[in-house]
């Protein structure tokens, strides 16, 4: 071979960076999964840094040779690891395969692979960005009510619970308590009820008689 060939072979530094993409939804499936199962942590991490061997290539043929390598192991192994959550890794394993498309000879098939890697990573990346958004900061499940006058005797508090027995909810987990005030009542909502029905629910609460004004409680309001 040629000395003069194998600068033209060696993996340039923006293709090692853009290879680096892969790093993303590997890191963010080893997280996510790492909060749910924390005891098998050490098992993804191990998953991430198998994503990263092909970074560590110092020719375009090495680099080829490891992403497809390193993306047919995650295959089998995401179907096979189904259980402990390694079908997570499968996207990363995806873009592996787009990345080592970056050092074709033809610049469309270049184009094309880095495409396909930008719209794999940023579309798991959204989803892991909505999965941890819901898993930090859970929709609220108390309704806080404001009345217009005292409640006395609990009358308002029965009244409440029975309407909204009788509009179906009661049966559903959906229950009425006593809050930090006289003037104030929580409606307890389960952490199952469809988004469409609490919204329905708050609407019903909100039109009850002596109900000034209801709104999901937030952060340290539900301590109360």
């Amino acid at each position: 071979m040629d000395g003069n060939d194998l600068p033209l072979d060696r993996l340039s530094h923006r293709t090692r960076l853009e290879a680096g993409l892969a790093l993303l939804p590997a890191a963010a499936a080893a997280a996510w999964l790492s909060i749910n199962a924390s005891s098998f942590a050490g098992v993804y991490l191990i998953c991430v840094l198998l994503i990263a061997v092909p970074l560590l290539a110092a020719t375009k043929r090495a680099f080829v040779i490891l992403c497809l390598i390193i993306a047919g192991v995650f295959v089998p192994l995401s179907i096979l690891g189904v259980f402990l959550g390694l079908i997570l890794f499968f996207p990363a394993a995806l873009v592996l395969l787009a990345v080592a498309g970056l050092v074709a000879r033809h610049r469309p098939a270049r184009v094309f692979a880095r495409i396909v890697a930008w719209l794999v990573v940023s579309t798991v990346l959204v989803a892991f960005g909505l999965a941890f958004l819901h898993h930090f900061f859970p929709p609220s499940n108390i309704i806080i009510v404001r009345e217009s006058a005292p409640d006395q005797s609990s009358a308002r508090l029965y009244g409440l619970s029975d309407a909204l027995y009788k509009a179906g909810f009661g049966g559903r987990g959906v229950g009425v308590s006593t809050w930090t005030s006289d003037r104030q009542l929580a409606v307890d909502v389960p952490a199952s009820l469809p988004e469409g029905d609490r919204r329905r629910l708050l609407k019903f609460v909100r039109a009850q008689p002596g109900v000034v004004t209801a709104y999901w409680c937030e952060g340290t309001q539900c301590n109360g």
